[in-house]
């Protein structure tokens, strides 16, 4: 009887390479999802810790201030506080508390942040990039909603930011 021969050679075949490309394959996929949507998240993180921050320093200016809030000449229109009348409270506040001692800066862009105040519950068409301090109002939610605060002077305020997630804010208040 003849006896056949059986030629072993190692190696892989077509369908177990495939199988291994198609892994991954599916694997990538995932981290190219993945990846931007936790950068997002990390940029929103420091969006929030910005507005906490900004919160703080509101609060210990008015410890430094007989508990007075920073909001004097704070009127129904939203106006950067950095531009603010040198007598006005919120200038103050900003070239003593923030400038040059809170980083503000946009995380995705690098750029700066204005701060900007108004007794205003309606924030304008440039929401973006940008923190508001809405004097004698509160948080509801995700927005700013009167607190019947009583304009300028109030003790009360709500600060709320934009977040990368579409139509998100992030608000917080000290009501």
């Amino acid at each position: 009887m003849k006896k056949l021969r059986q030629k072993t050679q190692a190696g892989f075949t077509i369908i177990e390479i495939l199988i291994v490309l198609a892994i991954a394959g599916l694997i990538l996929t995932i981290v190219f999802i993945a990846v931007p949507q936790l950068q997002r998240n990390t940029r929103d993180n420091q969006r929030q810790n910005l507005v906490s921050r900004l919160s703080s320093e509101l609060n210990t200016y008015s410890s430094n201030n007989q508990g007075v809030f920073p909001f004097n000449g704070a009127g129904a229109n939203w106006a950067a506080c950095s531009s603010l009348a040198a007598s006005q409270g919120c200038n103050d506040w900003y070239s003593r508390y923030i400038n040059n001692n809170v980083d503000i800066k946009e995380p995705k862009t690098g750029g700066s942040v204005s701060i900007n105040m108004s007794t205003s519950t309606t924030l304008p068409a440039w929401a973006g990039g940008n923190v508001y301090i809405s004097v004698g109002n509160k948080c509801s939610g995700e927005s700013i909603a009167s607190g019947g605060g009583g304009g300028a002077n109030s003790k009360q305020y709500a600060l709320l930011i934009t977040l990368e997630r579409t139509g998100t804010y992030y608000c917080i208040d000290n009501g």
